[in-house]
């Protein structure tokens, strides 16, 4: 799942030269169509479980076998590729993840697990290089990169349903959405591998993967517990909301599609003024009040029968919970620690709320429901008001 983060120093291996908008726009464009992947997957999952026939208990095994494979590339893979540029790093994980979705629609069912690993791959190369060069950039620039970026992965949510419900609507196969999402990952594939500048790890900077800076700063745990909190919610409703409302509540693909839109369009706009909310209140009151929110559209969104009430939820959740990632990674500058190491080692105890959340969620839908796995969601909030109250009371943007 997504980070954000708002350094605003310039990067020495940039020497603060002035970025041109070319530099940002094929990275906007590229998380755009990362996102854009899961809001296809939400609402045609149904299909794709059905096509295969694949139980909820089954296809959490495979969110865990994907997630683990993402957290396996973040800190053992992606520092052995390091010493290649950036225009090399990003289109190629933009690449695999649009190998990897042209296979989960196209390859046969005892394949399956193959295309599951691909996209472990590519999420977890996109999660950290499309990171590292939005930062550089936003060091350039002076402008805040990441959270554009970001914002653009709610966009790439709210596109790619709506896409998959119209094909659903019109009876199209579910293949065809998948075959689009894998095309769009392509072509900003090719495009940010002439657009991305050509930079390299920059030197000194050894543990840029690594976990060890929570070690060393304990500091970080509390942004850490934020963004772990964070990240279950949200990638829990990539993957669940969708398959809720279908199987749950009897909606239909549109019908969904329009809810998921719902809540993306909330992390969109939420996320596109995350700033202001951020210089208004200050990290700790915004991260209270993000997780005081979540909970309130996460009980709304469980509790609620009628998939309209649901929606409202959605959208509630998605614009509190919007807030929460950017405040998190804004105490990593109050912690001491070098900005870079820290959002990685952060994003990848967040990256741990995928590998244990599926297997239970999933447990716990085929065990009981869907509405008593996505409660999931609403103990999650916890875990943010919590950071929030252990948060320092003087953090500010």
């Amino acid at each position: 799942m997504p980070c954000v983060s708002e350094p605003r120093t310039t990067s020495p291996a940039t020497g603060g030269q002035a970025a041109s908008r070319n530099d940002i726009a094929p990275l906007l464009a590229g998380y755009w169509s990362f996102g854009q992947f899961w809001g296809v997957w939400v609402i045609l999952v149904f299909e794709f479980q059905d096509s295969y026939r694949i139980t909820d208990a089954r296809i959490g095994v495979y969110y865990t076998l994907l997630s683990l494979i993402a957290v396996g590339v973040m800190l053992l893979v992606a520092p052995r590729l390091q010493p290649f540029a950036l225009s090399t790093t990003v289109p190629l994980s933009l690449g695999i993840m649009s190998v990897a979705t042209f296979a989960v629609g196209y390859l046969p069912a005892d394949a399956i697990l193959v295309a599951f690993a691909l996209l472990g791959v590519g999420n977890g190369l996109v999660d950290v290089y499309m990171n590292v060069a939005a930062q550089r950039s936003e060091a350039r620039t002076n402008k805040p990169v990441l959270q554009w970026m970001h914002a653009t992965y709610a966009l790439g949510g709210i596109t790619g349903a709506s896409v998959a419900g119209a094909l659903r609507a019109a009876d199209i196969d579910f293949r065809v959405g998948f075959a689009y999402a894998g095309i769009a990952l392509a072509v900003t594939s090719v495009w940010t591998l002439s657009a991305v500048p050509r930079e390299r790890h920059v030197e000194g900077t050894q543990t840029l993967f690594s976990i060890s800076a929570l070690f060393r700063t304990p500091k970080l745990l509390v942004p850490a517990l934020i963004v772990l909190s964070a990240f279950l919610i949200e990638g829990s409703m990539d993957v669940w909301s969708g398959l809720y409302l279908r199987n749950e509540l009897g909606a239909s693909a549109s019908t969904a599609a329009m809810a998921f839109v719902a809540f993306a369009s909330a992390v969109l706009f939420g996320r596109l003024f995350a700033s202001r909310v951020l210089y208004g209140m200050g990290r700790r009151t915004t991260i209270l009040v993000a997780g005081f929110g979540s909970l309130i559209g996460g009980t709304i969104a469980v509790a609620a029968d009628q998939v309209f009430v649901v929606a409202l939820g959605y959208l509630v959740l998605g614009f509190t919970l919007s807030a929460a990632v950017p405040a998190a990674f804004g105490l990593v500058g109050d912690s001491g620690e070098d900005p870079t190491n820290a959002i990685a080692a952060v994003t990848t105890v967040g990256y741990t709320g995928f590998i244990w959340s599926p297997p239970l969620l999933g447990w716990i839908a085929q065990s009981f429901s869907l509405r008593a796995a996505m409660s999931v969601i609403v103990i999650a909030t916890f875990g943010i008001i919590a950071g929030g109250m252990l948060a320092p009371r003087d953090a500010r943007a």
